[in-house]
């Protein structure tokens, strides 16, 4: 997934990587999160949950294996419960345990930011999660969507542009 954004480098980085501000534009659409933690350098780690309207509550933790100011960020991502040991998505169990995000962040001009966000399974995928993974391309593409629709409304309302 990419997508250029009205804003500049240095901005962008900080959308990925203050959770006052990542917590406002990442989750699904209906959902709200909140950092439980929050602890986003190389080594260190996130916990946090998302909840909807309808009563739904997931909890999640991401790994930051490398951050490089300010166009690289690298994490690992994993779905949990409360206590935070590691569990499987609550819709889809065949889903990866642990997915690895890679986000580039590219100037295009003083006030213009390409991003580019990889996503894929790592570790012991089975056979099984490779294809809901790969059978769910479309939702994902529509998930990261709803999501970049998202950062682009917070940035043009936030006042930080």
């Amino acid at each position: 997934m990419h997508r250029s954004f009205a804003a500049p480098l240095e901005l962008m980085f900080e959308m990925w990587t203050d959770p006052a501000h990542f917590s406002k534009w990442l989750p699904p659409t209906g959902f709200e999160m909140k950092f439980l933690r929050s602890d986003i350098r190389p080594g260190g780690g996130t916990f946090y949950m998302m909840t909807n309207n309808a009563g739904l509550e997931m909890y999640g933790r991401a790994d930051y294996r490398e951050i490089q100011k300010p166009d690289r960020i690298v994490y690992t991502q994993e779905f949990c419960d409360k206590a935070e040991n590691i569990s499987r998505h609550p819709m889809a169990l065949l889903w990866p345990a642990t997915m690895l995000t890679t986000v580039e962040l590219t100037a295009e001009g003083p006030d213009q930011t390409r991003v580019k966000v990889s996503w894929e399974p790592v570790g012991n995928v089975t056979p099984e999660e490779l294809k809901a993974f790969v059978d769910a391309r479309a939702g994902m593409t529509q998930g990261w969507t709803g999501s970049f629709d998202k950062l682009e409304a917070y940035l043009s309302t936030s006042g930080a542009v």
